[in-house]
């Protein structure tokens, strides 16, 4: 499965909840994975996403192919950070050039529902994978 496919499956999930509080309760329990999986000790500096309105992490534990964890003090935010997870963990590095923060929250169907600060930390994070 490419990017484009994973971003239309994530979106096809989300618009099959009948009501937008299910979209938004799923979103959190994808936060509480992110909190199970991201360790206390990279939650340092290096790893921190600046512009975000929560505390947020972006680790890159491999470029190519890439291999990011992802973490915010926010329930929701992990949960919209752990997309990125789901899109590009274990696509070539090349694969995130395509896409701008907004792009990719126009794609997941998570436009309108998202904050400006929220989504300048996911272009934050979207920046940090680019640059490593």
């Amino acid at each position: 499965m490419n990017v484009s496919d994973k971003i239309d499956e994530i979106k096809d999930t989300l618009q099959s909840f009948p009501d937008s509080r299910m979209g938004l309760e799923y979103m959190i329990d994808l936060g509480r994975e992110s909190q199970k999986t991201y360790p206390e000790e990279d939650r340092i500096e290096e790893h921190f996403i600046h512009g975000c309105t929560s505390r947020a992490w972006i680790k890159l534990d491999n470029k190519d192919p890439i291999k990011i964890n992802t973490v915010s003090d926010s329930l929701m935010v992990s949960g919209i950070l752990y997309l990125l997870e789901m899109v590009f963990n274990g696509e070539s590095k090349s694969s995130i050039d395509n896409y701008s923060a907004q792009e990719l929250i126009d794609g997941l169907g998570l436009q309108g529902t998202i904050s400006s600060q929220r989504l300048n930390g996911f272009g934050e994070a979207i920046r940090m994978m680019k640059s490593e």
